[in-house]
């Protein structure tokens, strides 16, 4: 019997037993606390604070044939990378005309001073890439970089022009909602006028391709005037030069017996895409949704979800 009272369930219970209304109080209060802080306290992917141990490093070399890419690229960085305090492990991946590097700190690495050397030793592995290589590109992973949305629009087969549809309808009202930082898009490529000029006719007309590109070339413009002051007004004045429609273009004189189109093949299509985005099957685009560091994760997707509505 003189164990009971320093049982802590025992002492508890009678506790919980004689101070009924103090315990009804703590409950009480603990529900008003948590209730509180469930409105209050935003909910975020990840907690604030969050930091992953890693960096991506990023080195195009155009065109360069893989084996090129890893003897004068990959190793001479993995040489230098080796050097970053704090090192975890390296992971690269070569192919035709680039090179991806992934690198992992241990735990408890300021990423900080790590993200500086990392940039330090790709400065240092420059010297020994070839001349063309001009750019590196040194990456951190931030949680404001993930999205909170990615929206996939199905493309009806029937629409001819669907790039400013999609421009207007969804991805400027997508980006006016509340909370919402950027929309990048995927999969949608404004048209382009392409004219494929027939080398043979052209040389058969004594036209030069280089000096008929140029002219081409300066044709569509838009240039400042300077202004011009009346009545104590003044207006400036801009120089327009644009086609109009396609007949425009193909009915460009280029002698005086003949047309653009003689020689040439004009078509208004969208480029060449090295990539495709589908949606159950069909063509599609991909709308990418960034949200504001601050903002809350959950509203900017309720936010999302009325505008879509």
């Amino acid at each position: 019997m003189s164990d009971a009272p320093s049982n802590p369930a025992h002492w508890l219970t009678r506790f919980s037993l004689h101070r009924r209304i103090t315990v009804l109080v703590l409950f009480l209060t603990i529900l008003v606390v948590g209730f509180i802080a469930a409105l209050g306290i935003p909910l975020e992917l990840f907690p604030r604070g969050f930091e992953a141990k890693s960096l991506s490093v990023f080195i195009p070399w155009q065109n360069a044939p893989s084996q090129e890419v890893l003897e004068k690229i990959t190793l001479p960085l993995e040489e230098e990378l080796s050097t970053v305090r704090g090192l975890a492990g390296i992971n690269t991946f070569t192919s035709i005309g680039r090179v991806n590097a992934q690198i992992r700190f241990k735990q408890g690495a300021n990423m900080d001073v790590a993200y500086r050397e990392v940039r330090d030793r790709v400065e240092r592995a420059r010297l020994h890439f070839p001349d063309d290589v001009d750019r590196t590109y040194v990456f951190k992973h931030d949680a404001s970089g993930i999205p909170v949305a990615v929206i996939g629009l199905a493309i009806d087969p029937a629409l001819t022009d669907y790039y400013h549809l999609i421009q207007q309808e969804v991805l400027r009202p997508l980006s006016r909602v509340e909370g919402v930082a950027k929309v990048d898009v995927d999969g949608l490529e404004e048209k382009e006028i392409i004219i494929e000029v027939d080398r043979n006719r052209a040389e058969a007309n004594g036209l030069n391709l280089y000096e008929l590109a140029e002219d081409l070339g300066s044709d569509n413009f838009t240039l400042a005037s300077g202004n011009v002051r009346d009545a104590g007004r003044k207006f400036l004045l801009r120089s327009v030069a644009t086609y109009a429609s396609l007949e425009q273009i193909e009915n460009r004189p280029i002698t005086p017996h003949i047309r653009l189109k003689d020689i040439a093949r004009i078509r208004y299509v969208e480029p060449e895409k090295r990539y495709s985005v589908r949606v159950n099957s069909r063509p599609a685009v991909a709308a990418i949704v960034f949200k504001e560091g601050e903002a809350n994760t959950v509203e900017v997707s309720r936010n999302i979800d009325r505008a879509l509505d």
